[in-house]
Formats: C-alpha cells, sequence, structure tokens
C-alpha cells in the first residue's frame, strides 16, 4: 500500500516557485510541494490577510514591515538552520561593514526582538531566512537602434516619450522613479529610502506631471511589456529579463552609472504550521540553502545569500559566468535548459561582488507608506499593462 508524501504549501511569487525548483526540491525531500505563485502586491494581501493558506511565505523582505505586524508569521529558529553561519556572513548584514548598507536591508527587519518586533540587533530568532537577492536596473526591450542608456534618468528623457514602463509595487517602482529624478536634478530629498510626507507629495506631483504628459506606456506587475510595436524602455528583474531573452525577444540590461535597486528574497513561516508541517518547512528551508536551488537561481540570473553550496552545482564555467562576470567559455543555459548567452558573452554589470557594491538602494516601505501607496495607486493602478 502507498502511502501519499506530505505536502508542504509555498505561497510566492514566479521568480522563485518555478518548476525547476519543485521537481528538484521534491525529488530531494520526497514530499509534495504546492505552490502558490502570485504577482508580488497580491501574495503579500494574502500573506497578510489568509494565514491559514500557506505554510512557508516565500517573498520580498520589504514585505516584512506589512507582513509581520499582521502577526501572520512566527520567528525561524536559527539553531535550526544549518548554513546560518555562512548566510550571516553575508556582507549585506554585517553592520556598518559597508556605506551601502543603508536604512532598508534585510538586516533592518531579520532578528526577531524581546518585544517581538524586528531589527538589526543579532537574537537567537529571525524573521525570514534570506535566500536570493539581485541588484536590478532596466532594459531596453525590442528593436532599437539608440544608445544604450547609461543613467537612471534616461528613463525620464524625451527620446522615451510613451515607451517607458514601471514597476506598479510602490516599493519597487518608486524607489526606482526617484533614482530616475535624482539622476535628473529634478528632485531632492533627505533619505530616498524613507521620505516625508512634504516629500511623497512633491514626488508625487513630479510623476503625475511626466504620467500627465504621456511618458510612461504603462506600469507593470509581474510581467514586463514584450517587444511589440517600437522598442520600450522598461524596469526589469533578471528573471523576466532572461525569459524574453530565451525567447530570441531583442533585449539588453542596462547598468546605470549611479547603481542599482537591490532585493532580496526569503522565506518564512506561517503562524499556523502544526509540529509536523513544520518539521517539513524547516526541511525545506534547510534544502535551500544545499546547493539545488542556488544552482537554479544562479541560471535565473539571482545570486544567493549564502552562495558556496551553489558553486558545487554550477559547472565551473556556469560560476565563472553567473557569479565571477567572465566572458561565457560556452554556451549559457537559464534554468530551463534555454540558451540565453553565446560564447564570449558577458552578464551585464559584472562580478557579483561588484554589482552587491553598486546597491545603492533597496525595496523600500517607508514609514509613510500607506500615504504614499494611496497617491501612487492613483498613478498606477489605472494604467497597468
Amino acid at each position: 500500500m502507498h502511502t501519499k508524501p506530505p505536502v508542504l504549501r509555498v505561497l510566492g511569487t514566479g521568480v522563485t516557485l518555478i518548476n525547476t525548483i519543485l521537481a528538484s526540491a521534491e525529488a530531494d525531500l520526497g514530499i509534495r510541494l504546492e505552490f502558490t505563485a502570485l504577482d508580488g502586491i497580491e501574495a503579500q494581501r494574502r500573506g497578510v490577510l489568509a494565514p491559514e493558506s500557506f505554510d512557508i511565505y516565500d517573498q520580498w523582505f520589504h514585505d516584512l514591515d506589512l507582513v509581520w505586524p499582521a502577526r501572520s508569521l512566527r520567528p525561524i529558529e536559527v539553531n535550526r538552520i544549518s548554513c546560518w553561519d555562512e548566510v550571516r556572513n553575508w556582507p549585506v548584514l554585517q553592520s556598518g561593514s559597508d556605506r551601502s548598507v543603508s536604512r532598508g536591508t534585510p538586516l533592518d527587519r531579520l532578528f526577531v526582538q524581546e518585544n517581538g518586533e524586528l531589527g538589526r540587533a543579532a537574537s537567537s530568532r529571525i524573521s525570514m531566512l534570506p535566500t536570493v537577492y539581485n541588484a536590478d536596473s532596466f532594459a531596453i526591450v525590442g528593436d532599437s537602434s539608440t544608445p544604450e542608456p547609461t543613467s537612471w534618468g534616461d528613463l525620464l528623457s524625451e527620446q522615451w516619450r510613451g515607451r517607458v514602463a514601471i514597476q506598479a509595487d510602490a516599493a519597487i517602482g518608486v524607489p526606482d522613479l526617484l533614482l530616475a529624478l535624482r539622476a535628473r536634478g529634478e528632485f531632492k530629498c533627505e533619505n530616498p529610502e524613507n521620505l516625508t510626507l512634504s516629500e511623497i507629495g512633491s514626488f508625487i506631483r513630479l510623476v503625475k506631471q511626466y504620467q500627465l504628459s504621456g511618458h510612461f506606456a504603462g506600469f507593470w506587475t509581474d510581467r514586463t511589456p514584450g517587444a511589440e510595436g517600437a522598442a520600450k524602455l522598461s524596469t526589469m528583474w533578471w528573471s523576466n529579463y532572461l525569459s524574453q531573452k530565451a525567447r530570441g525577444i531583442p533585449i539588453r540590461m542596462c547598468a546605470p552609472r549611479e547603481g542599482y535597486r537591490g532585493w532580496c528574497g526569503g522565506m518564512a513561516l506561517s503562524r499556523h504550521l502544526d509540529q509536523h508541517t513544520e518539521e517539513l518547512a524547516y526541511a525545506y528551508l534547510n534544502w535551500w540553502l544545499t546547493g539545488p536551488a542556488g544552482a537554479i537561481m544562479a541560471r535565473n540570473g539571482a545570486y544567493m545569500a549564502a552562495p558556496g553550496a551553489a558553486r558545487a552545482h554550477l559547472s565551473t564555467v556556469e560560476w565563472d559566468f553567473w557569479y565571477g562576470g567572465k566572458p561565457a567559455a560556452s554556451d549559457i543555459c537559464d534554468a530551463f535548459g534555454n540558451v540565453v548567452y553565446q560564447p564570449g558573452e558577458r552578464r551585464e554589470g559584472g562580478s557579483y561582488e561588484k554589482r552587491q557594491r553598486q546597491i545603492v538602494i533597496w525595496n523600500s516601505v517607508m514609514e509613510e507608506h500607506n500615504f504614499l501607496v494611496r497617491l501612487w495607486d492613483v498613478i498606477a493602478t489605472g494604467a497597468l499593462i
């Protein structure tokens, strides 16, 4: 008599909830995974409102500012994470070790404090296990002879009027446009990761002026615009970039001189876990640090906070290309086996150390987030692509 394998339900986005991850984890762990992949905003909403509908919340660290206060999640015990020391040694989690570690990094909301709130002070419990991260920018989608943009300010250049696409999530789209406005000298603020009420008002007025002039093609949720019609300039996730590249769509990722917007993903535990499911959840969290998931994510354009085990599951050519920033010594395939780079080509932006050092802002949930979102949604929601 065959018994059914235990089931683990994972809520997140299509960035990490992909079939290659599911198949590899099921084979290694002997469990059945149920992936619910939504766009970031919808996943966040379910994380807040329906914690009983998932066992693991696989999302972005900045979401914790909204999901943790809703008491949807329970702390993770670091003594149950097998590679915790390597994760903890990720430079982004070293307070004060780098000027790029500023407000808004995963460190700000990593540790569970004695009062149940989140902060930088080390403890034996964390809110979310850091897994993947990246440094994002924007790309030209479609055929174009236009010289490659070198500044965030090019998102607001007149030559791209009517052909610019921006991420709809305020925690992502707002930092991108802040970088663009500041690069053009059109907006000044004390702290771009935490605008004041008056700064938010000024920022929204500027963005609205650009919208009224017809500058934006629209705002995207989980899928960036395709190559139909004239070439577009779109903010871009690496997973979307490689997906379009694999389909043969002309696309060029840009490396802006001001630096990148950083994001970090991780996994958290639902507060509704029973003891048996909690054991499965910890097994899945630890599996993510054993190498196969890290190798798959590398081929999807993302880095691991603890990359050591992933290296053993990548060929030397792959490691040198994805992490080392070296020219491809042979064809480079994505996470689904599609050739995405030819011999001699380089990953845009260089090595992971270089790109990590050039993160100048992180996905951000500001103190006045609710006020910002009310104004931002007036602009973005009615113009979704």
